[in-house]
């Protein structure tokens, strides 16, 4: 049996009228994730022994709070 974490965070810009590469920050944000699995101590605070592995997923269009 598998264990699952959920984590959201937000990304905040102050200007309005741009128009991003979001799925180029999408890129980076996968490439920053893979890197912290690499991180003994990331896994070690996870306490797991076997295999870590994160899963980056975009929510655009849906409402934030």
């Amino acid at each position: 049996m598998s264990r699952e974490y959920v984590y959201t965070f937000r990304v905040i810009c102050a200007s309005e009228d741009k128009k991003p590469d979001l799925a180029r920050v999408e890129e980076m944000i996968d490439l920053s994730m893979q890197d912290l699995v690499y991180d003994d101590n990331f896994i070690a605070a996870l306490d797991e022994d076997q295999s870590v592995t994160i899963q980056v997923t975009a929510n655009f269009g849906q409402q934030t709070g």
